[in-house]
């Protein structure tokens, strides 16, 4: 059971960060969007220079060569209780991707990792979205937030380019 979690983790984690590596195109600011507990709002296609100078210093960085189409590097930032991914793209090097990590920060709609299914499912009441293996997705403004579950608990949470 452990081996099959880890290797469903595992292929989520290169889902997302292909979606992250071709989402070269700005989301919306009325899409999906996350705050922070010190009330930083961090958008998909957000620019990393906004992002990071209001975030300050990270816990960690990581970068790595980008393979999404555009030279230069992707690189995650991981602060408390989240983490933000960027690439570079034709505007210069944006936000892909935001992690939710723990449950010391939730979703503007009150979402948080460790709440129950029936509770992230009231919270999302009266937003449309799917169910995609078990998973909830919405979609709104060319952002995807993406609600996963196991055990009918809230295990991650994803912010990513439609």
């Amino acid at each position: 059971m452990k081996h099959s979690i880890r290797i469903f983790a595992g292929l989520l984690a290169v889902l997302t960060l292909a979606l992250c590596l071709i989402a070269c195109s700005s989301g919306g600011k009325d899409g999906y969007y996350f705050q922070t507990n010190s009330g930083v709002k961090i958008v998909i296609g957000d620019t990393d220079e906004v992002v990071t100078a209001q975030l300050g210093t990270p816990i960690s960085e990581t970068s790595s060569a980008s393979c999404g189409g555009f030279e230069g590097k992707d690189y995650v930032y991981t602060y408390k209780g989240f983490r933000v991914s960027t690439t570079p793209a034709k505007n210069g090097q944006i936000v892909c991707k935001i992690e939710l990590t723990d449950d010391s920060v939730k979703t503007p709609e009150g979402v948080y990792i460790g709440m129950s299914r029936t509770d992230a499912e009231a919270a999302m009441k009266g937003k449309t979205g799917e169910s995609v293996g078990g998973n909830l997705v919405y979609t709104a403004d060319g952002v995807k937030l993406q609600i996963v579950f196991r055990d009918n608990s809230v295990a991650g949470i994803l912010y990513v380019a439609q």
